[in-house]
């Protein structure tokens, strides 16, 4: 009787999750990317200089992509199913043009030196601090092909696209440290929360299936792994460096 009363009170809280859990990540997505990115565009005393062509259309296409992403789980669900197939293309749009717009970013970036917001403070090693911008397009980009192959196949696609979209959070994430004195005082772990986007998918597992699903806990994981190998192994590395002036020339 007590399995049956507890299994009802928690029905609610499991049909809310499984509707809303990925518009609200989406949401959540946006308003850390507003609180990442407006500072230094309101008050312009702390940049390094002016925003360019090339980054303030980057800057307008990841937005684009963010709005795209809420709009799709929307659809999905508010049972629109059909409405969000037909928006798959305009998605895969500006997906490819935001990896494109991402990359030539980059280049600009280790051409110059510096942050144009000055949120970053890469001056000490640009080319090592600079690891995570290409590798997170990367990711991003052969997680969102992958799921655009496994659109017919739900679970793996939404898990896919989720991943996707945690792995573009590095940058705002970056920004959002960096005029915040306070966080970039305290250990990393802490202050760059990249592991509650992760807890979160491994907790949605859980709490609607009682277990977590192989490719989530692989991919959280391999996400939570893959930053301190970027930190302190990629990114000092001597041939990272070279990789880096290779491109950039």
């Amino acid at each position: 009787m007590s399995t049956t009363v507890s299994a009802s009170a928690k029905a609610p809280v499991n049909r809310f999750v499984e509707r809303w859990f990925f518009t609200s990540i989406a949401l959540t997505m946006l308003a850390i990317s507003v609180a990442a990115f407006a500072p230094s565009i309101i008050e312009t005393s702390e940049r390094r200089a002016p925003l360019t062509p090339l980054v303030a259309v980057h800057g307008l296409v990841f937005f684009a992509w963010l709005g795209i992403f809420l709009v799709q789980s929307w659809l999905i669900a508010t049972n629109h199913t059909t409405l969000h197939r037909r928006m798959g293309i305009a998605a895969c749009f500006v997906a490819a043009t935001m990896l494109i717009l991402g990359y030539a970013t980059f280049i600009s970036m280790v051409r110059r030196g510096f942050d144009l917001s000055g949120d970053l403070k890469i001056e000490a090693d640009p080319f090592g601090t600079l690891v995570f911008a290409p590798t997170d397009l990367l990711i991003f980009g052969v997680l969102f092909t992958t799921a655009v192959f496994y659109r017919r196949r739900t679970e793996i696609h939404r898990r896919l696209i989720l991943f996707a979209n945690i792995s573009l959070m590095g940058a705002p994430l970056a920004h959002f440290m960096g005029h915040n004195p306070r966080l970039t005082a305290m250990p990393n772990i802490v202050a760059f929360p990249i592991w509650m986007f992760l807890l979160a998918a491994v907790g949605r597992d859980y709490l609607l299936e009682k277990r977590v699903r192989p490719l989530t806990l692989g991919l959280a994981l391999a996400f939570f792994l893959s930053g301190p190998l970027r930190a302190l192994i990629i990114g000092p590395s001597a041939w990272w460096h070279r990789f880096v002036v290779w491109l950039a020339g």
